[in-house]
């Protein structure tokens, strides 16, 4: 049977297992709103966030979202589209 301590230690590090990811998501939600950034890294870094792909059709509901978490005018997102359309996809 494991010791105590040890069942504390690996609840330590859990813990802060959790504590950094939520920071590392904190950052994230910053970061996808930096106007350090181009339109097409912030969208990547909100996709990367959300796990998802920005959708390719320019009516599709979720990107009026993505504009606001991401701090673009709805025609950035458009930009972003188009130029992804336009690059052979890797």
């Amino acid at each position: 049977m494991n010791p105590p301590d040890s069942f504390l230690d690996h609840r330590a590090r859990h813990e802060r297992d959790l504590f950094e990811a939520a920071e590392r998501r904190e950052l994230a939600r910053i970061q996808q709103r930096s106007p350090e950034h181009s339109p097409e890294m912030r969208v990547r870094i909100w996709e990367k966030l959300h796990q998802v792909r920005l959708p390719k059709s320019e009516t599709h509901a979720i990107l009026r979202m993505v504009a606001d978490q991401t701090g673009l005018a709805l025609t950035d997102i458009h930009g972003v589209q188009r130029d992804r359309a336009q690059v052979p996809a890797p």
